[in-house]
């Protein structure tokens, strides 16, 4: 039972934060991969934006709709106990309609993250680790008409903390992050925390998690100012997520979700469903 519950948690929460229309950071979460472990997740998501957030956090119409198709596969290894890489290519297909009824469309493989995570002590279920992590751009077409993304590369490093145990008559399980993104050209530099909870009813092959992720600029001193994918180079994002998992057999899980963008600046305000399917397999 625990090592069912161990894999369904690890599972969620790596598809909590492997749908980049939510969250643009590297996937992963404050467990690593057992040795020899390989997960694969295979999520794809569905975003549409209609309003934003302005420079004030009030919101307003936008002048061009917003939709979005993204298939991210997300890979993750235990090269030991301890010790996990993963990547998470980014394919595209963007919609820009104007107000005139006039849309234009791109779609492409736009980048990809790369990342190792340490865990850095653990007790129990209960683990804290270490993530250091790359966005790589492939082919973004930043300066098309419908960019896929921004044609530069950004770091990342993060603390994750998580948990989980019996309570009741089922599971509950949490995790926290806090981190911050480097970018080394236009838009500013972000500060994040992200944070879940999860609950599995006993004797059930269903899952619940409630997600919130936080996304905040520090700074940014460019006077370019053009939005990419419903955000400018200096944006607040706050959004919630809401998912369900279903456990077919002891590995495979089905997750469905919904998530919104309910708070911000020079934001849009994405609202996104996903299904993502995890396979994880021992060597």
């Amino acid at each position: 039972m625990k090592t069912n519950a161990l894999h369904r948690a690890a599972a969620l929460s790596a598809i909590a934060v492997a749908t980049g229309a939510v969250t643009p950071a590297a996937s992963g979460s404050a467990w690593t991969r057992p040795d020899g472990d390989l997960l694969i997740l295979v999520p794809t998501s569905y975003t549409y934006a209609d309003e934003s957030f302005d420079s004030s956090g009030d919101r307003v119409d936008r002048t061009d709709e917003f939709t979005m198709v993204e298939f991210s596969p997300l890979i993750e290894y235990g090269v030991t106990d301890s010790f996990t890489l993963g990547m998470q290519p980014k394919y595209r297909k963007v919609w820009i309609e104007s107000a005139e009824g006039m849309t234009d469309s791109n779609s492409g493989l736009a980048e990809s993250d790369f990342f190792a995570r340490q865990r850095l002590w653990g007790r129990n279920e209960a683990s804290l680790a270490l993530q250091v992590g790359a966005k790589v751009p492939i082919s973004p077409d930043e300066d098309a008409n419908v960019a896929l993304g921004r044609d530069q590369y950004d770091g990342e490093i993060k603390l994750a903390y998580g948990n989980r145990h019996t309570l009741g008559n089922g599971r509950i399980f949490y995790s926290g992050e806090a981190g911050y993104t480097k970018r080394w050209e236009v838009p500013a530099d972000e500060a994040f925390f992200n944070a879940f909870i999860g609950w599995a009813p006993g004797g059930s092959s269903w899952s619940f998690i409630l997600r919130s992720a936080n996304t905040v600029s520090v700074g940014n001193d460019d006077d370019n100012d053009e939005e990419v994918l419903t955000t400018f180079p200096d944006y607040k994002r706050y959004a919630a997520q809401l998912m369900t998992s279903y456990r077919f057999s002891n590995s495979v899980s089905l997750v469905g979700g919904v998530s919104t963008t309910y708070a911000g600046e020079n934001v849009g305000i994405g609202q996104t469903g996903f299904v993502a399917l995890s396979v994880p397999y021992t060597f």
